[in-house]
């Protein structure tokens, strides 16, 4: 047996430095597989370029730790250096890619393999001391085919790691890099213990170990700076793209932070209003160069369920998670923003077809659906993703309709998919763009207007308030009602204001009823967008003062559901329309489950019975026990009960039975516009008309029919 010494200091130089390209190599792949198909046209030689270098040196310092010799030729170690080219490029090609494929990472490790044990034989090549290499070939055999096995897990571990955004990422890639620095060095014994013991002999008996110490030192520093300079190109270029080459004397632009009203305090994105700024910018961008790029809608698939099942606090976990893994799923240059409660846009910018795009897309989609545990409760959670280019697909007014209507489209072709926008969804989206349109016309032109319905008490059938409701008087096409409008509003952000305007309205009317001597009660419809609005209650309160109304002029309305799957912060939000003496009623009760406890914990000062168990009352026992539990329960709980749809005499008498405390419907009124409203109270209070129901049995009002 040959015996020859290790350099133990060159071998840990060489794990060391190892390591440190392993890190790297992790990082090209990933921004191999982010990269348009233009950038990674540039990159990858790149890049190949570099892993190779790297390979090559750390060749060279293994070589230098196991053969002692320093004099080598030139031109060996170039041959061996364009061996070292091959692993590279095979080995970034076969990281990077998208899809998962074992045969394409086995025949990548056979040529790197190949290429690996080549380079290794022009290095014996280029020492003096070697004249005539000579392999065992049962040795030799072994070795290629340990280095075939190790080569293919690292090209699969390349593939998995470039997309992995666990908890301990940075830990997990170091361990993995230091354990594939540690199996380079054993492909290197491998290769050695091929070779035959005249050989051996031949290069372990020369040496100048403190020269190769040097060389090996000198070589891992250049290794080490060669990789920070790329790395730190890697991040410049992922930000400016081409426009890094591209120099301007007269161009003092700053990049600065945006402001925090631009900011979505959940995820930390970029509002809508910012996204609206950037889509701009991005408008004027193309415009310049002539390019174009594309808008991406991304909309979370069943994340109601989410918020209903495990909370509120669970939801915004999981909106604050995906919003990070979209934002690293998109290239450095791309932007996104969150523009609704599950809703987040991306402009990618620099794209010269869809195919750029599409590996985009795909990791959104890849990295959405990647499960997690949240407080407890594993989290499945998927996307549907609609995209439209610009200008292609319409001005920047057309464009978000046209990505939202391709994203809906995805939805309907089961989800967990994306769609680019085009002819077949083309008249869909013109007519979602002629509702936004109408819509803000609509808010300009004042076409909007509140009916009323009025709500009685069972008993003394005596006025108490009414239900404020909300219509669009279209030029066109007559009276349209809420349910046919108010989704779009919620789609194009334009609900807001139209709360705004109800609540403000609603004020008004309060205000004109008592300049007419009416103490009137407006209940309004909180909707779930309005209920995530800090300064709510704030400015509701101005808006009385203004008005010089009292409190007590006004009824909030919030549904069941919303205060189910947002329970701390519909607490919160209770909490401050009690201190500023404003009522709230929870809509709908009855149709989920709700704990006792809760319900107490709430604080609200009515209920509200779903028409569904009304409309049933005399027809269903089941129903009847539950309208009689609710109304003793709230009773007992000190809160008013309202029951909705009282359409004839037989539900009125049942509700007066079990002891309810006032109702609406149809048995009384249709929705009245304010005036009809007001003149009904009057006459009331002044004995002008009196409700009979049990010697009429119609409508009392029925002159305004909506």
């Amino acid at each position: 047996m040959v015996n020859f010494e290790f350099d133990v200091g060159l071998l840990l130089l060489s794990t060391v430095a190892s390591t440190i390209a392993s890190l790297v190599a992790f990082t090209f792949a990933e921004r191999l597989y982010k990269a348009t198909t233009e950038h990674k046209r540039f990159l990858l030689p790149l890049f190949s370029a570099a892993t190779a270098t790297a390979v090559w040196g750390n060749h060279i310092l293994i070589s230098l730790a196991l053969h002692k010799t320093p004099d080598r030729s030139l031109s060996m170690l170039a041959l061996a250096w364009v061996c070292a080219l091959l692993v590279g490029y095979v080995v970034m090609v076969a990281g990077s890619q998208r899809e998962f494929k074992l045969g394409s990472f086995f025949s990548s490790a056979l040529i790197a393999s190949l290429g690996v044990f080549a380079m290794f034989c022009f290095d014996m090549a280029s020492m003096s001391a070697v004249k005539n290499i000579q392999f065992d070939f049962v040795n030799t055999f072994m070795a290629l085919v340990i280095s075939l096995i190790v080569i293919t897990a690292m090209v699969m571990i390349l593939f998995w790691i470039k997309t992995y955004s666990g908890k301990y990422n940075a830990l997990i890639r170091t361990l993995i890099s230091i354990v594939i620095a540690i199996n380079i060095i054993g492909i290197h014994l491998a290769f050695n213990s091929g070779i035959s013991s005249s050989t051996l002999v031949a290069v372990s008996g020369i040496g100048a170990s403190t020269q190769n110490k040097y060389i090996g030192f000198i070589i891992a520093l250049m290794l080490i700076c060669l990789f920070m300079m790329l790395f730190i190109f890697i991040l410049f270029f992922e930000k400016h793209g081409q426009q890094l080459f591209k120099f301007s004397f007269l161009d003092s632009q700053k990049n600065e932070p945006p402001p925090l009203n631009m900011i979505d305090s959940l995820t930390k994105l970029p509002n809508r209003r910012a996204f609206q700024l950037h889509l701009e910018s991005a408008a004027k961008r193309s415009a310049r160069a002539g390019s174009t790029f594309a808008l991406a809608y991304i909309d979370l698939d069943h994340f109601k369920p989410i918020n209903d099942q495990c909370g509120h606090h669970v939801g915004d976990i999981v909106l604050a998670t995906m919003a990070e893994r979209i934002n690293m799923a998109v290239r450095g240059c791309d932007f996104v923003a969150r523009i609704g409660g599950d809703e987040f846009v991306a402009i990618i910018e620099e794209i010269k077809s869809n195919e750029d795009i599409i590996p985009i897309v795909e990791r959104i989609l890849n990295s959405i659906k990647e499960s997690f545990t949240a407080e407890n409760f594993q989290i499945e959670i998927s996307c549907s993703i609609g995209i439209a280019v610009y200008p292609k697909d319409g001005d920047l007014d057309k464009l978000l309709v046209c990505a939202d209507t391709a994203m809906y489209k995805a939805k309907e072709h089961g989800k967990n998919q994306f769609k680019f926008y085009d002819a077949d969804i083309e008249l869909a989206s013109d007519q979602m763009l002629i509702m936004q349109r109408e819509l803000r016309l609509a808010m300009a032109n004042k076409e909007f207007c509140l009916v009323f319905q009025p709500k009685l008490d069972c008993k003394t059938l005596v006025l108490t308030g009414a239900e404020a409701l909300i219509r669009w008087n279209h030029p066109t096409k007559g009276v349209i009602l809420p349910r046919e409008f108010l989704p779009a509003a919620e789609r194009f952000g334009l609900i807001n204001q139209i709360n705004d305007w109800v609540a403000e309205e609603c004020c008004r009317t309060v205000f004109r009823a008592n300049q007419r001597g009416v103490d009137l009660d407006v209940s309004i419809n909180l909707p779930q967008q309005q209920f995530r609005n800090a300064d709510l209650v704030d400015n509701v309160t101005r808006l009385l003062n203004f008005y010089g109304l009292d409190a007590s002029s006004l009824t909030f309305e919030i549904k069941e559901t919303t205060a189910l799957t947002n329970q701390e912060q519909f607490k919160t939000l209770i909490s401050k329309f009690n201190a500023a003496g404003i009522r709230v009623t929870l809509d709908d009760f009855g149709l989920h489950p709700i704990s006792l406890k809760y319900l107490q914990e709430l604080n609200v000062k009515e209920l509200k019975l779903d028409k569904v168990f009304v409309s049933v009352i005399n027809e269903n026992t089941s129903s009847r026990a539950l309208i009689n539990g609710v109304i003793q329960l709230a009773h007992a709980l000190n809160l008013n009960v309202v029951a909705e749809g009282v359409e004839n005499e037989t539900q009125w008498k049942a509700l007066v039975e079990l002891g309810c405390d006032q109702m609406q419907g149809f048995l009384f009124s249709k929705p009245v516009p304010e005036e009809r409203l007001l003149d009904l109270f009057k006459q009331l209070e002044n004995k002008q008309m009196q409700i009979d129901f049990e010697t009429s049995g119609q409508l009392l009002v029925s002159d305004y029919q909506l």
